[in-house]
């Protein structure tokens, strides 16, 4: 008796671990409320632009799926590939998934092209977080919870990895990059680095630096391996399509944000205040007038698209949907 208590007891703690890890970076699968069907499915991939994304069906839970922009009631497109965490652009995506065998955990980022194949693959070193590639298709960012597995947790850790998208290599982790501040060089224990997005040259990009409890907008360059502090109070930046506007989250009260665009021009910013409720993500531009981003609920995480004017409510545009991503 006491030998199958003893099983039953390492059972029971194999299944909280899974949960205890599944938990803090991915919703639970959606389940379908009386009468509701899942989403349907297309037999053939939509051509662009459309929306790739990590659905939150029962029947396809992680895969990857995608959807017309304008159509997507028309049915989702569901390839074998399973993500946490995904981006996609120019016909090289970034995958990020953690895997339980029942004894381990593993997290890794794999770098696939536009027949779902992977290219290459880097074990990390933490929870998924956020992941973006650029326009160009030549580079690839991931970012890993390596302590704490929210940003609101007291003394979280991230860690920022730029990779060559084309091959999988390292260009270098973000904190081994010259941060300067008003010109001058500047290096904290206390970085941490999240939340980067590309402009269309693949080299130039926008980033969130926190030191000493406040994030930072940060400007960087790859090629060069320098970082630049332009602005305080910015978390998970968006470079818009046409390069002008960053749309990113602004922390309001402890595990509440509200999603804002800043005029990188003029410096002026429009809070998108129709959106009432928290959105913890990274959103992704649908097109210059539009954001979109996932938004955790009965369906494990559905998709929403709200206007930059904020002149409209938001609206649900694809359901049982996590991570989306607009391919052009």
């Amino acid at each position: 008796m006491s030998r199958v208590l003893g099983l039953l007891c390492i059972v029971v703690g194999i299944v909280a671990a899974v949960y205890a890890f599944r938990l803090p970076f991915l919703p639970a699968t959606g389940i379908p409320t009386a009468g509701e069907t899942m989403p349907s499915r297309s037999s053939a991939p939509p051509d662009p632009p459309y929306i790739m994304f990590s659905t939150m069906a029962p029947d396809t839970f992680k895969r990857v799926a995608m959807v017309p922009v304008d159509a997507a009631e028309q049915g989702r497109f569901v390839s074998d590939l399973q993500c946490d965490r995904l981006y996609f652009a120019a016909g090289r995506g970034i995958c990020l998934l953690t895997v339980f065998d029942g004894l381990t955990t593993k997290h890794v980022a794999t770098v696939f092209d536009a027949a779902f194949r992977s290219v290459a693959s880097v074990s990390l070193t933490g929870v998924p977080s956020r992941a973006r590639v650029s326009p160009d298709g030549r580079r690839a960012a991931v970012t890993v919870f390596e302590q704490g597995h929210s940003y609101a947790e007291e003394g979280f850790s991230t860690k920022t990895t730029i990779l060559d998208a084309i091959t999988g290599a390292s260009i270098g982790d973000l904190e081994q990059f010259t941060v300067l501040r008003d010109g001058v060089p500047f290096k904290s224990a206390d970085f941490n680095f999240w939340g980067v997005t590309f402009a269309r040259d693949g080299n130039r990009f926008y980033a969130t630096l926190a030191t000493a409890r406040m994030p930072y907008l940060v400007e960087g360059f790859v090629d060069t391996r320098t970082v630049r502090i332009l602005r305080a109070g910015i978390e998970c930046p968006s470079l818009s399509p046409d390069n002008r506007r960053i749309a990113y989250k602004q922390l309001m009260n402890r595990g509440f944000w509200r999603i804002n665009v800043l005029d990188l021009a003029t410096g002026g910013v429009t809070s998108l205040d129709s959106e009432t409720r928290s959105v913890d993500d990274q959103v992704d531009w649908l097109d210059d007038e539009h954001v979109i981003y996932h938004i955790t609920g009965s369906h494990g995480g559905d998709v929403w698209k709200l206007r930059t004017d904020a002149s409209q409510p938001p609206e649900m545009i694809v359901p049982y949907a996590y991570s989306p991503s607009v391919v052009r």
